[in-house]
């Protein structure tokens, strides 16, 4: 029998469920109040799962090369300035303190790329007259 593989938070979701069923089933009073609290705990860990999942990947401290950078940045959904070019700036002066750079290390030396979720641009770029 094969076996369907769910995400932590679906698991959890479906364990919680379980234990308020358990809740509502049980007659000793400690067995109600066990259930009780394993519902919540299982509850808790469906929300910081789905949480964990929808934050996505962590950002890297740096990256090796140019190329590291764009494949990063085009699996995660990010747009990629670079330092030096006048969407960097304008994008640093729109942002202000959520603008982070990152190292990137180029056959010419060290230069920095910044990364913007996609959501941030399509906001940014409503602000913008047209």
């Amino acid at each position: 029998m094969l076996a369907r593989i769910m995400h932590p938070a679906e698991t959890y979701r479906r364990r919680a469920e379980r234990a308020e069923r358990d809740f509502e089933n049980a007659r000793d009073p400690k067995a109600k109040r066990f259930a009780q609290v394993a519902a919540q705990r299982w509850r808790e860990l469906a929300e910081l799962a789905q949480r964990q999942e929808t934050k996505g990947a962590p950002i890297p401290p740096h990256f090796r090369d140019a190329s590291e950078a764009v494949h990063y940045a085009q699996a995660q959904g990010y747009l990629l300035y670079w330092k030096g070019t006048p969407a960097f700036t304008k994008r640093q002066r729109e942002l202000g303190g959520r603008f982070a750079t990152l190292p990137v290390f180029t056959r010419k030396g060290m230069t920095h790329v910044s990364l913007v979720p996609l959501d941030e641009q399509v906001k940014a770029s409503e602000k913008e007259p047209s």
